[in-house]
């Protein structure tokens, strides 16, 4: 929460049911348009209140997450933040889950840390990822 205030950015909290919060073929796109990608393809989530205009304090963010969360437990909640000058969101997160919700996978392996076999770090384990592609194999993406 502090990093979308220190950025200046409006917070907004929006929940929506799994049944309609999920799309991943959704629009015409293709691009992943999944519960916490944050990209919307003409479909959009329920706002809780109005955006938080001129918070400066986290603290009220959370209350307001958690309101939402007694009000639609069985629903997924996020926060986006929103930049006021650009007319531009530029964060989303999601901030809670259902109970019932089958969607969420463990990251395995891709945690902060070693994770190789000595252990130590986000117990991931598993091989280290790939060095970065140089610049001869290296794509652009033109993907706006």
């Amino acid at each position: 929460m502090q990093y979308l205030l220190n950025n200046g950015w409006t917070p907004c909290i929006e929940f929506e049911s799994a049944d309609k919060a999920y799309a991943d073929t959704h629009g015409w796109s293709g691009m992943d348009s999944s519960i916490s990608a944050g990209y919307y393809d003409n479909r959009y989530w329920v706002m809780w209140k109005l955006p938080m205009y001129g918070c400066i304090n986290p603290e009220e963010v959370l209350q307001e997450i958690r309101a939402c969360t007694r009000a639609f437990p069985e629903c997924f909640i996020r926060v986006a933040g929103f930049d006021n000058i650009k007319q531009v969101q530029c964060s989303s997160f999601l901030a809670h889950r259902p109970t019932n919700d089958t969607s969420f996978q463990g990251v395995n392996g891709r945690q902060v840390g070693d994770g190789g076999p000595q252990g130590g770090g986000g117990g991931g384990g598993g091989a280290r990822p790939p060095p970065p592609p140089t610049q001869s194999t290296q794509k652009q993406n033109y993907s706006w």
